[in-house]
């Protein structure tokens, strides 16, 4: 395969990847893959591949955000909550998302709840993108034999009990994040009525 197409179907594995929920191969043992194959060039294969793997989370994000308006009223305010209560607080949003994705675990989960809380897009997928360009260089850098072929990264992703496991705890963890009560810990609980007033006694009119 000519390195013109082996490089472009790199990207748009990345794509998919980051654009399905769950059960996928990081994208760096792919991109891994593709550069040990047909000896591609390492920037352009992971600043592409970042910014493919961005597109495909912003499309997560949506997809989510589309899919949570379906969540039972009690869940989707309680998400809705927590990413208002992020967004009051921009100064360390993006960097935390950033933190975060430089991390070799899943994002997966990150955007998913992005989008249900409706975090901003753009600037989130780019704190994402920023963080993909220097994890995924380091990683295919310094990457060995991580797996004779592409088919490889997805059945170790499906038969390593080590990646279903992350998988699973991070399904887990969505679901937790989901019903704990952000409302309240938050100090603004919408479904509550607001205190009354005391009333002075022998004062019924206007003075």
């Amino acid at each position: 395969m000519p390195g013109f197409f082996a490089i472009v179907l790199a990207w748009a594995i990345a794509l998919g990847i980051n654009l399905v929920p769950a059960f996928m191969p990081p994208t760096w043992s792919v991109l891994a893959v593709f550069r040990l194959a047909f000896k591609l060039p390492l920037l352009p294969l992971t600043i592409g591949g970042a910014a493919m793997s961005a597109l495909g989370r912003a499309g997560l994000t949506l997809l989510s955000r589309h899919a949570g308006k379906r969540l039972p009223p009690t869940q989707r305010r309680r998400m809705e909550e927590l990413g208002g209560f992020i967004n009051r607080h921009p100064r360390w949003r993006e960097p935390l998302v950033f933190l975060l994705c430089l991390l070799p675990f899943p994002s997966n989960l990150l955007f998913i709840a992005a989008g249900v809380g409706r975090l901003p897009l753009l600037p989130v997928t780019l704190a994402f993108f920023v963080a993909r360009v220097i994890a995924d260089t380091f990683y295919v850098w310094t990457a060995g034999v991580v797996s004779r072929d592409i088919g490889g990264a997805f059945v170790h992703q499906l038969t390593s009990w080590k990646a279903i496991t992350v998988q699973v705890g991070g399904v887990l963890l969505l679901l937790l994040l989901f019903r704990l009560p952000w409302e309240r810990w938050l100090g603004r609980n919408h479904g509550a009525a607001p205190p009354e007033r005391p009333t002075t006694s022998g004062h019924t009119g206007r003075s």
